[in-house]
């Protein structure tokens, strides 16, 4: 059996069940939020990992082989907030529940899409940075600090032109709404001072001009790559993820080297998906960051890629062959 885990909205696994559906896998999708709403259970010495869904006892133990860990659901992270409990409790549900999540890596012989515990390993980007150069991407120019002083020389050694970007999570959440940290070209630092600058780390990078976005999904052996455009064939500066008109993606093959090097970087890292941000600037490819859980159904629906149909080939092989 393969077994998705995700939530509710996800489009992603939209997308993938209606594949899944008329093949020969059976396949079990848990939205993971509903676990509070529904029923589980673990047991020794005999091992077993019982799950209900629509009335139906599953032991996870005994039937999966194949898990696609997309992205998982939080307790009543989509409840109305008059009806959740308080916080406290939320965050001790939460945390019970990641724990219990983090636990199917104790059912042995399952192929994973990704493995959770190397998905998170993935998520550095200082550890993407020195991968790629230790397997011969080319990456920009980067300082990452909380230090003005260093931040500021380092602005003057690229010519004053750099941009800034988040070190981890870009997403800013708060009560009345939720804020994302993009790719902003930086201005000089004279009017931060210290303290504000100290309060967390950055990346610094060289401001790459006249470059072309690429989005290279990389799925096991197979990669899909897209040129970021807009409709006049020219490129995007500064982060192309603000434009939200005039864009096109269009599917572009890689030079081979740096395709294999891309495939490489996510075996290196122990996956089997991957979504890879590449520029090209003076004819020079260098690599930006890899994101080991990226979205990918608005890419294969502008693009006509057939991201969906590699991922389920992938499953229902891992499915059929443990």
């Amino acid at each position: 059996m393969i077994l998705i885990l995700s939530n509710k909205h996800d489009i992603s696994v939209d997308y993938l069940m209606r594949l899944l559906s008329g093949m020969e896998s059976k396949v079990l999708r848990i939205n993971t939020e509903d676990f509070v709403d529904g029923k589980t259970c673990v047991t020794f010495p005999r091992f077993s990992y019982r799950i209900e869904k629509n009335g139906i006892d599953h032991d996870l133990a005994e039937e999966i082989r194949s898990v696609w860990f997309r992205r998982p659901g939080k307790p009543f992270e989509f409840t109305p907030e008059a009806l959740r409990p308080n916080r406290s409790v939320v965050a001790f549900a939460e945390d019970q529940w990641h724990a219990y999540i983090e636990s199917l890596k104790s059912i042995d012989n399952v192929f994973w899409i990704n493995d959770p515990d190397r998905d998170h390993i993935a998520e550095n980007k200082i550890l993407q940075l020195k991968l790629a150069t230790e397997i011969g991407l080319r990456v920009p120019k980067t300082c990452i600090t909380n230090n003005k002083e260093e931040a500021t020389h380092f602005m003057e050694e690229c010519g004053g032109k750099i941009v800034a970007k988040a070190l981890s999570s870009p997403l800013i959440e708060e009560k009345e709404r939720d804020y994302f940290v993009f790719t902003n070209c930086v201005q000089p630092f004279q009017n931060v001072n210290e303290q504000e600058f100290s309060v967390a780390p950055s990346i610094f990078q060289e401001l790459l001009e006249n470059k072309i976005d690429y989005r290279v999904t990389i799925i096991g052996d197979d990669y899909y790559a897209v040129r970021v455009v807009r409709e006049s064939d020219n490129g995007v500066p500064g982060d192309w993820r603000i434009i939200k008109e005039g864009l096109k993606f269009v599917p572009s093959p890689l030079p081979r080297d740096i395709a294999g090097k891309c495939v490489k970087m996510v075996k290196k890292f122990g996956l089997v998906f991957g979504a890879i941000d590449l520029v090209c600037a003076s004819d020079e490819f260098y690599f930006l960051e890899i994101n080991p859980n990226g979205e990918w159904a608005w890419l294969q629906k502008v693009s006509g890629l057939p991201i969906a149909e590699t991922i389920a080939d992938c499953l229902v092989q891992g499915d059929a062959n443990k």
